[in-house]
């Protein structure tokens, strides 16, 4: 067993997102399991892990994606286009980000390199383990430059979006293979998903093994004889991004309003927002009242916990193509919970939950009409998922997580040793 567990996660510069959740996770299980955990975290990160039983240190300036940076001519940009129709609003982002990757170009950053020196302050050695659960292709193209502990790599985007954005000088897939002849570099491949697993495995022609969610959910309160009226709460939650399905919730509520009551987590949305986000944004703003509620800003764990912890029903109407085979840090803690969702059709998403925990929404089907669907067969769609809460939770959690990575550790140490006995 390694003497540390270090995660590096270039990601981590607040509460938004799942990098925070993940991150205290493993790290916590670490500790638990015997050994000593240490945070390399963004420079934005002033947060404690754990409460501070896990030190930390903000040291890098290398972003784990730079899709949302622009500065104040993106704002400027993007807050014109949020003022025009939606279809104008969508090309012109489209080619603002065109012509932001085409400048930004194919390029390793300086994540290697900060590593690196984070690691050699942190006088890390070959006992140690070094855990890289978010980073880009940017990113990876910087790892020769750290030599002495063992690396484990989740990847958790295709191999395509990783060649989009924040690219690699060469494809990912011809990345990884160039960095698993790199001497002195200990690699150990993972993905979070079965099929991406796979996708990877086969592109590259290297071991990519599945690993578990490191999902973390509160104990859910015995639910209580409902009152007269009651109406089920609906919960979008984790950002206001359009691969989300931001843009679709406008529409959707109005058609059940009535029905149900909603609260959308969806962190800051300006005027450096995508345009479409920006318009449904304001539409959104202008329907809130009691049974619609705008959480506008990031959430620590234990406010976002609560929260999810609170739904009947989870709304995820995300991009079925965009998603495909990645993985989903809020559904996979509502399975955990035991709350149905309706997520998109044609993903890991769809597989994951199945057919007696979610309503399908993609191209031909309205997000309106699924979430019409979904609180049409709440009772049954709920006591589904809450049949199968044990096994997943068992299934995903960070213990498991750990294990499987411990066990590549291991399996690695007894290879120069295969054939003599």
């Amino acid at each position: 067993m390694p003497r540390r567990l270090i995660i590096a996660d270039p990601g981590l510069t607040g509460a938004l997102g799942h990098h925070l959740g993940y991150t205290e996770a493993v790290a916590l299980a670490a500790l638990q399991g015997g050994m000593a955990p240490l945070v390399l975290a963004g420079r934005g990160f002033q947060s404690g892990i754990a409460g501070g039983r896990v030190p930390t240190r903000a040291v890098f300036s290398a972003r784990y994606q730079n899709a949302g940076s622009g500065g104040w001519l993106r704002r400027l940009l993007y807050g014109g286009l949020g003022r025009l129709p939606a279809s104008i609003a969508t090309q012109g982002a489209n080619a603002l980000r065109e012509a932001r990757r085409r400048k930004e170009g194919r390029r390793a950053d300086a994540f290697g390199e900060e590593l690196a020196a984070a690691l050699a302050e942190a006088d890390a050695t070959e006992a140690d383990a070094v855990l890289l659960h978010s980073v880009s292709a940017a990113n990876l193209a910087g790892l020769p430059h750290v030599l002495a502990p063992q690396l484990l790599v989740v990847l958790r985007r295709t191999p395509g979006e990783m060649d989009v954005d924040d690219a690699a000088p060469e494809p990912v897939l011809a990345l990884l293979r160039r960095l698993s002849v790199v001497p002195g570099l200990r690699l150990s491949l993972f993905a979070d998903t079965e099929p991406l697993a796979a996708a990877f495995a086969t592109g590259c022609g290297l071991p990519v093994r599945p690993v578990p969610l490191p999902v973390v959910v509160p104990d859910r309160p015995v639910r209580a004889i409902r009152p007269s009226g009651w109406l089920p709460h609906v919960v979008f939650a984790g950002g206001a991004r359009v691969e989300k399905g931001y843009a679709a919730l406008p529409d959707a509520i109005a058609g059940s309003r009535g029905r149900a009551r909603f609260t959308l987590q969806s962190g800051p949305v300006n005027s450096a927002s995508d345009p479409v986000v920006q318009r449904a944004h304001r539409r959104l703003r202008r329907m809130a009242g009691a049974d619609l509620t705008l959480l506008e800003a990031a959430l620590d764990p234990a406010a976002y916990a609560a929260l999810v912890a609170s739904a009947d029903l989870l709304l995820l109407p995300y991009d079925g193509v965009a998603y495909g085979p990645r993985s989903s840090g809020i559904l996979a803690e509502g399975l955990a919970l035991g709350i149905p969702a309706v997520v998109p059709r044609g993903c890991w998403m769809e597989e994951a939950a199945g057919p007696a925990r979610a309503v399908t929404t993609g191209p031909g089907r309205s997000v309106a009409v699924a979430l019409s669907e979904a609180l049409d067969r709440l009772p049954a769609l709920t006591d589904a998922a809450t049949a199968g809460s044990a096994v997943w939770r068992a299934r995903h959690n960070p213990g498991a997580l750990l294990r499987v990575l411990l066990d590549s550790i291991e399996s690695k140490a007894l290879e120069p040793w295969k054939g003599l006995f």
